[in-house]
């Protein structure tokens, strides 16, 4: 499974900032968000990866370079 292919554009923006080591709130002044929408994607987004903390997200993405095509 790719699961590139099954982030919506808002979700790789979020994960994009993540990453960077962004919190949810400049996360959500970044995008234009309430803090509540960037919650409710990283919920998913954490789903979809199969981790439980923005730690394992942030690994998964440096380890796979999941986001290297997006840029």
């Amino acid at each position: 499974m790719n699961p590139n292919n099954n982030f919506t554009a808002q979700e790789k923006a979020v994960l994009s900032l993540l990453v960077q080591g962004k919190r949810n709130s400049s996360i959500a002044e970044a995008l234009y968000l309430s803090k509540r929408t960037v919650d409710n994607h990283l919920y998913r987004i954490f789903d979809k990866l199969g981790v439980s903390s923005r730690t394992e997200a942030v690994l998964y993405v440096l380890e796979t370079g999941l986001l290297s095509d997006s840029k």
